[in-house]
């Protein structure tokens, strides 16, 4: 599978007008070559180029591990740390033809070093993140497959975690639950967002040392890999009650996840979703407080493309994962946010990954 990923990789870059593109340490380079080294000030990247010559370079301290991860046709260059690493470096990459070239660089490259290696071979750097997104913004049937898996999983960590809702527990109690538990389920890499009350009109809340309280909202955003692929769940729950207000809102943060969900088809094109969910908060003036997109995509990083917003003016296509999350955010007061991973799958078809019930749920 990673070679098919390499291969396209190499087959997008004349027509991204690049000659190479370098891969440091990073999400990119574990997803294409399968090897995650330790990354550290030293500089340390692989250089794939458009005529598909691929090599590695890293500091001495590295070079066994990397070669030791790596087929043997791709050579490992090293320079050592008594050596003046923009010489070596520039060295290399000049006997490679890439002096004077344009090259890609992925997310994780660190800008200190690659600006001395640009000055010195008189190489022009550019930011490729979007490519490597773009390489794998189809899902192949097994990815969606694992996809389905990994929203099922989750899935079914909602109906566990209700029962540990209640006036009095904290967040930090509830967000290890969830990380605990997806994990035992086979869950790699979990992550999740636990904001309870006035907590939850924070977008990305991000501590936990919030308590629950009768009439708060508890928001859960959570989700894991399983075979690579992330799922990516909020549910938005009551406790004790809801308020004549806070039911109003709910309903119209469902209608607006449920009225987009519905136009995301082969060939739908994405502002028109975004906008229908707009539209729907508008009915009470509340689409200004949706200050973000509406999704995003999904899949071997919890966000990548396409982005679900008015900006990413482009039609959703076959194998196309991605989420689509309305919310009403009141900074201070009240946050609420519904969230389901949707895939466009192999027939053009709609599938809403996630089956958890969006009903207003009272525990």
């Amino acid at each position: 599978m990673r070679n098919d990923y390499v291969e396209k990789l190499i087959a997008a870059l004349p027509g991204a007008g690049l000659d190479a593109v370098l891969i440091a340490p990073g999400e990119e380079l574990a997803f294409l070559f399968g090897i995650s080294p330790m990354m550290c000030e030293r500089f340390q990247g692989m250089f794939v180029k458009a005529d598909g010559e691929i090599f590695y370079i890293c500091n001495l301290l590295y070079r066994e591990q990397i070669a030791g991860g790596l087929p043997g046709t791709i050579p490992v260059y090293s320079w050592f740390d008594n050596d003046d690493m923009v010489t070596v470096v520039s060295g290399i990459l000049k006997e490679h033809g890439l002096a004077g070239k344009t090259i890609g660089v992925n997310s994780s490259v660190p800008a200190f070093s690659m600006l001395a290696v640009g000055e010195a071979a008189d190489i022009r750097f550019r930011d490729a993140k979007l490519l490597f997104e773009e390489i794998r913004i189809s899902k192949t049937p097994g990815e969606m497959q694992a996809l389905r898996d990994s929203a099922a999983l989750v899935d079914r960590v909602f109906t566990e975690i209700q029962c540990r809702i209640h006036p009095g527990a904290t967040e930090k109690e509830l967000q290890e639950f969830l990380l605990a538990r997806m994990a035992e389920l086979g869950g790699k890499s979990p992550e999740c967002i636990v904001a309870a009350g006035a907590n939850a009109s924070y977008p990305h809340y991000n501590e936990n040392q919030g308590i629950v309280r009768e009439q708060d909202t508890v928001l859960m955003d959570y989700g894991c890999t399983v075979d690579g692929m992330y799922s990516d769940m909020t549910r938005t729950v009551f406790v004790g009650g809801a308020t004549e207000r806070q039911r109003e809102y709910y309903e119209l943060v469902r209608r607006a996840n449920e009225e987009a969900e519905q136009l995301c088809v082969e060939g739908a094109w994405i502002p028109d979703i975004d906008a229908k969910a707009r539209e729907v908060l508008d009915e009470k003036g509340l689409a200004h407080t949706l200050i973000n997109r509406l999704g995003h995509g999904v899949g071997y990083t919890i966000h990548e493309q396409p982005e679900i917003k008015q900006s990413d003016r482009r039609k959703l296509g076959r194998g196309m994962a991605f989420s689509i999350e309305p919310g009403i955010y009141l900074a201070g007061d009240l946050g609420i946010r519904i969230e389901d991973v949707v895939l466009i799958n192999g027939d053009g078809q709609r599938e809403i990954l996630n089956k958890s019930d969006k009903s207003l749920i009272i525990l």
